[in-house]
């Protein structure tokens, strides 16, 4: 499906970049530091940040969504993810944000649900960056693309459905096609059927804990579930970095 002016599930206006082409430029002399669903743990992101910071002083974070919700500090992660070392992908907790937030504006009696009451804290320019992110991020310098839940081999990411990149962990073949589809006891994780060119690194998917493939890289390893953090650079020293949960945050791993 390819992508329309609204991202269908949650008919909400789509980003002015879906997909967003990251140039040496902008990477310039630092490395490049891709970190797992945050879910508002901020205080175990600055002690990533600061373990990064040791092996490498100068760094470009790029994070793969999901990084509101579920954990205590949503708004400090949101006010640290805008400073100019950081990027993002949507993932779907950004697009429930955003629907939610829609709905208060639509409807000024509308009580948001209890697990959505951060919302209240968020800014109009807290809320104005999350609409902003892009969907994709792709590196070609270093072979390598960012999404939240993951890629269907074969289809182009200007020609992929929005939802299945953020909502996907598994494909089923159907009819001689590859299928998107969010749960994990249909089919196989999507990451074992992508064989590059470019290396994927993903979140979404914290059952699976850290996946280390050929060509693909999940780095949801349940942080806001009492489990890690996780963070790899992907250029420069090349390292995988993990900083331990301080508690157990939610039971819920969707």
């Amino acid at each position: 499906m390819a992508e329309k002016t609204r991202e269908t599930r949650y008919g909400l206006p789509l980003p002015d970049v879906c997909h967003f082409e990251l140039s040496d430029v902008l990477i310039g002399n630092r490395a490049v530091f891709v970190v797992g669903d945050v879910h508002g743990c901020y205080n175990e992101l600055t002690e990533l940040m600061a373990e990064a910071k040791k092996k490498e002083p100068n760094i470009l974070y790029i994070f793969v969504g999901d990084f509101v919700n579920k954990g205590p500090k949503v708004k400090k992660v949101v006010t640290r993810l805008q400073q100019d070392d950081c990027l993002s992908v949507l993932g779907n907790h950004e697009l429930n944000c955003m629907r939610e937030a829609r709905s208060m504006a639509e409807n000024p009696g509308y009580e948001l649900p209890t697990r959505y009451q951060w919302i209240n804290d968020l800014s109009s320019e807290d809320l104005a960056f999350i609409r902003r992110l892009p969907y994709t991020i792709h590196i070609p310098s270093l072979k390598s693309i960012v999404v939240h839940a993951g890629l269907v081999p074969g289809i182009p990411p200007k020609k992929h459905s929005l939802i299945a990149m953020t909502n996907m962990r598994n494909i089923y073949l159907e009819e001689n096609k590859l299928i998107p589809t969010n749960k994990c006891d249909k089919g196989k994780a999507w990451a074992t059927y992508w064989t590059g060119p470019e290396h994927v690194y993903f979140g979404h998917d914290a059952k699976r804990d850290l996946q280390q493939l050929e060509y693909a890289t999940g780095l949801d390893t349940g942080c806001c579930l009492g489990r890690y953090l996780t963070g790899v650079f992907i250029n420069g020293c090349r390292k995988t970095l993990q900083m331990p949960a301080h508690r157990v945050y939610c039971e819920d791993s969707d």
